[in-house]
């Protein structure tokens, strides 16, 4: 009997340790549990609220697009908007889907197609191209003054396509393009990026140089959208391409509408002989990054600068002040 009493005392001594044990530990666990149940209520929820980005959320553009109207009605030529907030990927438009001429912000996509070959080891960087007499173009830029059998990097010759928009780098790209067996490089990008080849012959053709064909504002604010986000090419050569479009001194469309210390990686589209103007890019607000896209037809470009810096300067306000 007293071994039996002996050993109900042993093991109740073992399972009260194992009950004080219990106890310290759930008191000293449960801080986490409460920390872990809170992250858990809120795993389905936009993490930009839980880090109190939220402030920087619009959602009701109704005003804005009411301005684009009253600018619109301003101005007698066709005209063009598509705005694009990223925060939260509101957007609105005004004849956003129409076709224009898409002059040289063709050279956007073809620079992201040259670096789509170079991820793909089909070309360096560092590769050096000497201009052809084919490859000279004056209508826009000054590289054609330099002449034929003039040596340049592909690099040096993307900077100077896209700072410069100069038709002659361009030129010589595509004919980089040639040279390795790839006849159009811009299939992909636009397969890519969803745009299709329609009876209005919708991709641009490459080859006849500058030969320039129709695009619209919804479609084009797709190439800064996948350089913003680095889908198509990786992390570093978007920004590099996106850093070569904020160093491009055309600064009287887009760039006018906003503070000068605000970054415009932006890209001009000019197509006088058929008075066809257009301006399209991301404009850095602080906490507050969208695309702009604004096109102007049947005008003089002083008329088309004029329109696109209101709408710049209005939406850049409209942003800032909401």
């Amino acid at each position: 009997m007293f071994k039996r009493n002996l050993i109900f005392i042993f093991f109740g001594i073992i399972l009260l340790g194992i009950g004080l044990v219990i106890g310290f530990f759930s008191q000293r666990l449960s801080p986490l549990k409460n920390n872990f149940n809170s992250a858990v209520s809120h795993e389905f929820i936009n993490p930009i609220v839980n880090l109190n980005l939220d402030k920087h959320f619009i959602i009701n553009f109704q005003p804005l697009k009411e301005k684009f109207i009253a600018i619109q009605e301003k101005y007698p030529q066709k005209t063009y908007i598509y705005f694009n907030y990223l925060n939260n990927a509101s957007w609105i438009g005004l004849n956003e889907k129409d076709l224009f001429t898409a002059a040289s912000t063709i050279k956007v996509p073809l620079a992201m197609a040259l670096f789509k070959a170079i991820e793909e080891g089909k070309l360096k960087l560092t590769d050096e191209y000497s201009l052809e007499e084919l490859d000279l173009n004056e209508n826009f830029g000054e590289l054609y003054k330099v002449g034929p059998e003039k040596q340049f990097t592909i690099e040096e010759l993307m900077k100077i396509m896209l700072e410069q928009s100069d038709n002659t780098a361009m030129n010589a790209i595509d004919n980089i393009f040639k040279k390795i067996g790839i006849e159009n490089p811009l299939n992909n990008v636009y397969e890519f990026m969803g745009w299709q080849e329609s009876n209005n012959e919708l991709i641009p053709v490459m080859g006849k140089l500058p030969n320039y064909q129709d695009i619209n504002l919804k479609t084009l604010s797709n190439m800064f959208l996948a350089l913003y986000n680095a889908t198509y090419i990786n992390t570093e050569n978007s920004n590099k391409i996106l850093m070569y479009l904020i160093n491009s001194p055309f600064n009287e469309k887009l760039v006018a509408g906003v503070p000068e210390d605000i970054p415009v990686a932006h890209k001009i589209g000019i197509a006088a002989d058929k008075e066809t103007f257009s301006d399209c890019g991301i404009i850095y607000a602080p906490n507050r990054e969208y695309i702009l896209c604004v096109g102007s037809g049947g005008t003089d470009e002083k008329s088309a600068n004029q329109f696109i810096t209101e709408v710049s300067k209005a939406t850049y306000q409209f942003v800032i002040n909401n």
